[in-house]
Parts: structure tokens; sequence; C-alpha cells
């Protein structure tokens, strides 16, 4: 079959010539194609292939126009979906958090959408509308029918604030106790395939607010899926694998993930966490002075503005504590209290304060 390229003339064929070619079987919708030099009100009729399935407006005669999808891509072909007044005025009441009247008129305009998803490559209302649809499907707590659309956006394809919002939908559904349709939503993002610079950072807030919340399964999964990707995230990555798979009990894993590191930099990102990463794991083999060797080097080198620098000077405020230095492990609890009062550390930290003493001398 032979597809028409965007530049060419809308050529309507019987559709009887394409029977037996897999046609996506969709709702009828209008839509604007909109070229950067005219543009064309039809109705959207399927997807057959790498084509759009086009008739004109008003009564079927049978004829058909095929358009292809990359080549629509390539000529930077918009794609605007056509509601009426009720819609918009029911995005201006979601947007005043008024879900439960916003819901049911977003509803009838984003359910015929949903079935033309892999049209999110092309700019337009697609993927806002569906996005307004599942906003509000959050508000009224309707997690089911939410974690539904998500897990058909192809985050792969679809502009990265797809992935942003279905990203808030996991952290909703992880607050709200709904695990089984987390992990829905959790398997859809860990498959998405081909993620580009703008979806690795993405995916990379995610992990880091797994990780905070103490999910270092999803955390793990997350930056695995990352580190494996050369860009600005990877060595990062690779390091908090270490980390989460640490807390995960893992034996091998952190060892290996430290191994493969290229050199780093005393100064360089990530230096001093590959160091609280080394000082834990000594920790956990009780090895003290290769432990805190490793944790005082590497609060040498760390900014308080690192997101491990509480648990780092936690971990120093241990080690001096474990060889009888009081008075050292004492200054690095209060340190931690003082200027990461918010820190789960700090927790750590004032606890181990309440129970040092002089005699104190292990742990």
């Amino acid at each position: 079959m032979k597809l028409l390229t965007a530049s060419s003339r809308i050529i309507l064929l019987n559709f009887c010539f394409f029977v037996g070619f897999d046609v996506l079987r969709a709702a009828e919708v209008n839509v604007q194609v909109k070229y950067p030099s005219q543009s064309n009100d039809l109705i959207l009729t399927g997807i057959i292939d790498d084509a759009i399935v086009l008739r004109p407006r008003g009564r079927d005669n049978g004829g058909r126009a095929y358009l292809s999808i990359s080549e629509l891509e390539r000529q930077r072909v918009v794609l605007n979906f056509l509601f009426s007044q009720a819609y918009y005025t029911a995005v201006e009441d979601l947007e005043k958090g008024q879900f439960a009247s916003a819901l049911p008129v977003i509803e009838q305009a984003a359910t015929p959408l949903m079935d033309y998803l892999s049209l999110s490559v092309l700019p337009g209302n697609l993927l806002p509308t569906v996005l307004s649809y599942m906003d509000a499907l959050r508000g009224v707590k309707r997690w089911d029918a939410a974690v539904t659309v998500a897990t058909r956006i192809p985050l792969a394809i679809a502009p990265p604030l797809a992935l942003d919002y279905v990203s808030e939908l996991a952290l909703d559904l992880h607050a709200a106790g709904e695990i089984a349709a987390l992990e829905r939503v959790h398997a859809h993002i860990i498959n998405t395939r081909e993620l580009s610079v703008d979806r690795l950072e993405i995916t990379m807030d995610l992990a880091d607010q797994w990780r905070e919340r103490g999910e270092f399964l999803r955390a793990f999964q997350l930056y695995r899926k990352i580190q494996i990707i050369e860009g600005p995230q990877q060595i990062l990555a690779r390091l908090w694998v270490a980390y989460c798979s640490f807390y995960l009990g893992h034996d091998l894993v952190p060892e290996v993930f430290l191994e493969v590191l290229p050199e780093m930099e005393a100064r360089g990102n990530g230096f001093s966490l590959r160091e609280l990463i080394k000082a834990r794991l000594r920790l956990r083999e009780e090895a003290y002075d290769a432990a805190l060797r490793s944790a005082a080097e590497g609060k040498i080198y760390a900014n308080a503005t690192d997101p491990w620098y509480p648990e780092l000077l936690y971990t120093v405020g241990r080690l001096y504590q474990q060889r009888g230095m009081n008075d050292a492990a004492r200054a690095a609890y209060r340190e931690v209290t003082i200027l990461f009062a918010e820190s789960p550390w700090a927790t750590e930290s004032s606890k181990a304060l309440e129970s040092l003493n002089p005699d104190v001398s292990t742990l």
C-alpha cells in the first residue's frame, strides 16, 4: 500500500480497496489537520499501519484519505480535536479544583481519543485533553480509571509532560495506599523504552522521591533503568543503584556497581556519595577503620546541599562513637539535628545523643 505524504493533496479512496489490512476501529471524531500553510476540518475514523484514516465532514459516502503519521510528524502537522464550549468551561472548573462537576464533560470529550493515543507523537490538543481527564479522575479519587488512562499513554513517544503526570499519579497512589494500582503504573514506567534526556530527568526525579520515602525497591528499579543510558545522570544513577541495593540487603550488587564506576575526582559530583556507600558497606562488615576513612573523606569533599549529607554526617558520628571519640560523635550528631531538623537522620542523631554518655565506647 502506498501512503500519501502530508504534502500531497487529500485523495479520497474507496475503503474497500484496503480490506484485509489491520485497521484500528475507533470512534469518529472531528479534527483539524493543520499544516504550516493551510488547515482542513475533517473526521478522523481510525488508524491503519502508519497512517491516519480521514473522511470529509458531513454524510459518509465511503471515501477515505490515508496520511502517513511519520510524514505528518516530519512536516510538523498539528492535530487539533474540535470540542464544544462546554468542554473548555469544564477545563476551567478543573483548574479551580471543581473535579466532580468537570469530570463528566471532560470524560465525554476524552474517551473517544483514547483509541488515538499513538498520535501523541504529533503536536496538538490530544494529550492535554487526555491528561485533563486523568487529572479529573485523580481529583475524585477514581484511581482504577486514572490508572487505566495512564497505562494507555505511550510514554516513549508522548511529550515528556505525560511522564511527569503519570509520575505524579504514582506518588498519589502511594499516598492513598493504592498499592495494586501503583504497581500497574510503576510497571508501565519501568517498561518504557528509549527515554530521551528530558524523560530521563523526570524518571530520575521520581526515583529520588521513592528513595526519600524509603521505597528502595522502586527507586532501585528506576535507577537501574537510568544507569544503562549514557548521559549526565548515568554515574549518579549507578551510585544510587548501589545505595538502594545496600538498603535492600544485597551482598554483591553494591560492590559490583562501585567497581564499575569510572575514576572520580574528589570534588566531583557523587564522590562523597560513593564514600558514604563504601562506609556503610564496611560498617556492615564491622571493618570500622576502613569505614571511618571513607566516611571522613566523604565529609571533607561533601557539600551541605547534597541530599546524602545528613546521612553522611550521622555515619561519621556513629563511627566516632564506636571508636570512643564521643565529643566528635556529639558534634556530628548535633550538626545533623540543628542543620537538618526535618531529615530522618536528625531523628536518628537525637536518639544517639540521648544514649551517648562519657562511658559509651561501642554502639
